[in-house]
């Protein structure tokens, strides 16, 4: 048995303090919010998605997922396993490979075009894109560039292996373009007949043929010889297709924007059947994919903000069982905020011996997002989003702003849409009953839930103009947006129109001590010390602010065209470089550093809001439109219901050892801390001398996670630490 000392649990207590930084992770959608550009798939390695901003995926079930950030932000375009080595390419000659799919290196291959394609036979690669590209390489790390004749030139966008044995190489590129080659060095050009001159996107075998897709819903069926290609008019497709997977030469799928059709073959004749009809039984999503890819089982397809659907097919052609990966809403959101909830849990005991009674008051800090078709999200710890529910007079309006204290939250929107969430408490009873011998104890558990948040009610507006500002003090609530409008309320339902002396769109709005302040259009600037009566300001600048914050006793508005401004007074503008010309959509201090979200994954970083930077660590290209904190965790939102957090202070406690090995055979540790805490797992003999073993990671919501070491607890004594990492 292992001896471990009491004394050891206080260390495990004091940890180490995790360094400050942005370490973006995925909240939403899940698993993950990148553009799901491509598969790759083995059944020695598993499952491969490579997408925007450097991000690539491997997963052994197609289920669970995990993400490798490669150290760049270009897009990765294609994947291929070459034997077991996956080999990826992207934006301006990016190339990536792994064979254990844990560590990776990374190539430039020195040119600005983009690779496309890739493709591989057992003993080469072809890597196509931009400007008649075409590199051959026989290991996937050193590459030749290959030059065409101009009669073959065009910029490539798919590339397969295929063919009758021993087969060949297919390019498909802009206006049509099929080229083939059996060593990927010299090709020859196939005419496409009835070709409608559409570029083409992708392409692959079949086992019996090739499927080439394009833009406007053009499909290509080419021969297992590669010398007669056909453009199919029968398909049905209109939007751009992006994607094509086959069970079979007989079962073919092409995806695409709002398309998911299958080809059944029999005999000469196609049948094509719409998967995403709301006529079938379980449809494909109505979505735009961009990638599929054939498993032996399913077809797995992915698109935008890594939206992933499963697709199993039926003992009936063409009739195949579509499901999507489960995930929160992915509507665009425009604005986020912190809020607290106060509650009472009353509990009573009932027993023989008569009643108990012990009440509790509880405090709960969440999260509210809201957004696109009446979205409205709620968090408890920023990792794990609920909708929420509203009111259906108002499913067709887009809210983009939030605020609020513990009387109640106001989200604003378009034709003066105005919601409420009140304070409001519901009971939730349980009832447990126990046995011991003869006797019966029941007890009952009475929990009042504070709504908050989470139910919300239509208020009468005063207005059916966009509203998209919104601020509250401990007595009041201020709205703002088109033509200047600002109203105020003391109690979120009833509201008063005020003058601004503006026509300006007025679309951010913050609470200070001293009263409040309003940004818009036009570089537009109010201030007020009640909410009701405003005074205008000089910005010094005509770009749109589109949103101001206040922190540290200072003031930041961002917009247009990169623009800072800070002032301590709201009064008196400073502009700060920046750098850049995206525009800027929302700030946040956390932790002594502000942050600015802005178009195009955009963030900014500085200690004194006057020096920026980029930040490069960020793991999306999609535009970025709100901010906010809690527990010095940063949360960002935008486009596709995208949501990251990051801790940027340390975490509230350190990674605790909750459960270990007690004895020479046992493996099985617990931790219990927080999501997103990295941690290492030290081992030894005495608590002076210590080996690390393993660096973790806590990916679960609640907090905890078990670790089955390869390490038994041999020898008889033994001493475990964790040992923080950071974010």
């Amino acid at each position: 048995m292992s001896r471990l000392l009491t004394a050891l649990l206080c260390l495990f207590a004091l940890g180490i303090p995790s360094a400050t930084g942005a370490a973006w992770r995925w909240s939403n959608p899940l698993p993950h919010g990148n553009n799901v550009n491509d598969f790759a798939f083995t059944t020695n390695r598993g499952y491969v998605q490579v997408g925007d901003s450097g991000q690539l995926y491997t997963s052994d079930d197609s289920v669970e997922w995990t993400r490798h950030d490669m150290g760049f932000r270009e897009q990765l375009r294609a994947a291929v396993f070459f034997g077991d080595r996956l080999v990826a390419t992207g934006e301006s000659g990016r190339v990536v490979w792994s064979d254990d799919l844990t560590s990776f290196a990374k190539l430039s291959l020195g040119t600005t075009n983009w690779l496309e394609g890739i493709a591989a036979s057992s003993g080469r690669l072809v890597a196509v894109g931009d400007n008649a590209t075409i590199y051959t390489s026989d290991t996937g790390t050193t590459w030749t560039l290959r030059t065409l004749p101009a009669a073959q030139q065009a910029w490539f966008r798919g590339a397969a292996f295929g063919g009758s044995s021993p087969g060949f190489f297919v390019v498909v590129g802009e206006n049509s373009t099929v080229l083939t080659s059996a060593d990927g060095v010299t090709w020859t050009r196939r005419t496409v007949t009835s070709s409608n001159g559409a570029h083409l996107n992708r392409v692959t075998w079949t086992g019996g043929g090739f499927v080439a897709v394009g833009d406007s819903g053009t499909v290509i069926f080419g021969n297992a010889a590669g010398s007669s290609w056909v453009r199919q008019q029968a398909s049905g497709a209109t939007g751009d297709l992006n994607g094509a997977a086959a069970a079979s030469n007989a079962s073919r799928l092409v995806v695409g924007d709002q398309e998911v059709r299958h080809a059944t073959l029999v005999g000469n004749s196609v049948v094509w059947t719409a998967q995403n009809s709301s006529s079938l039984t379980a449809p494909a999503p109505i979505a735009n994919f961009l990638s599929a890819i054939w498993d032996g089982e399913l077809f797995l397809l992915g698109g935008r903000a890594g939206l992933l659907a499963y697709g199993e097919p039926s003992a009936i052609p063409g009739i195949i069982s579509w499901s999507t990966y489960p995930s929160p809403s992915r509507n665009w959101l425009f604005d986020l905020v912190p809020a607290t909830a106060y509650g009472t849990n009353t509990s009573v005991k009932s027993s023989y011996s008569g009643l108990d009674w012990t009440t509790r008051r509880t405090t709960n800090r969440f999260y509210v997002a809201v957004g696109d078709r009446a979205t409205v999200l709620n968090s408890d710890d920023g990792v794990t989003w609920d909708s929420s529910l509203v009111p259906a007079t108002a499913t067709n309006r887009t809210f983009f702003g939030v605020t609020g204290n513990d009387r109640g939250l106001v989200a604003v929107g378009s034709g003066g849409a105005l919601l409420f969430s009140p304070p409001s408490y519901e009971q939730l009873v349980t009832t447990n009953s126990f046995t011991n011998g003869a006797t019966v104890t029941s007890v009952t558990v009475t929990n009042w839930i504070n709504t908050l948040g989470l139910v919300w009610q239509a208020a009468t507006s005063p207005t059916a103009v966009d509203l998209q500002a919104a601020a509250s003090s401990a007595d009041i609530y201020v709205v703002g947006g088109s033509g200047g409008l600002l109203a105020t309320s003391a109690d979120g339902t009833n509201w008063t129109a005020r003058t601004s002396g503006t026509t300006r769109f007025l679309s951010g709005l913050e609470h200070h001590e001293n009263g409040f302040v309003a940004v818009g259009d036009f570089g537009t600037i109010l201030t007020s010390s009640d909410g009701l009566t405003w005074t205008p300001r000089s910005s010094g600048t005509t770009n749109w602010l589109y949103r101001v914050r206040q922190a540290n006793g200072l003031f930041v508005a961002v917009g247009q065209n990169g623009t800072v401004l800070t002032s301590p007074d709201a009064a008196l503008w400073t502009s700060r470089a920046t750098g850049i010309t995206n525009w800027l959509n929302d700030a946040e201090f956390v932790a002594g550093k502000w942050f600015v979200v802005g178009n195009q994954g955009t963030v900014l970083t500085s200690e004194d809001a006057v020096t920026w930077s980029v930040d490069s660590s960020i793991i999306t290209g999609k535009s970025l439109y709100a901010a906010t904190t809690l527990r010095e965790q940063l949360i960002t939102a935008g486009v596709e219901g995208v949501i990251l957090r990051s801790q940027i202070g340390v975490f509230p406690a350190p990674v605790q050892i909750s459960n270990f090995p007690r004895s020479e055979t046992e493996q099985l540790f617990l931790f219990a801390g927080s999501p997103d805490q990295r941690f290492r797992l030290d081992r030894g003999p005495a608590l002076t001398e210590w080996s690390p073993e393993t660096e973790l990671e806590i990916t679960d919501p609640s907090g905890t996670l078990l670790y089955l070491s390869p390490l038994t607890n041999a020898p008889a004594s033994q001493f475990f630490r964790s040992v923080e990492l950071g974010p």
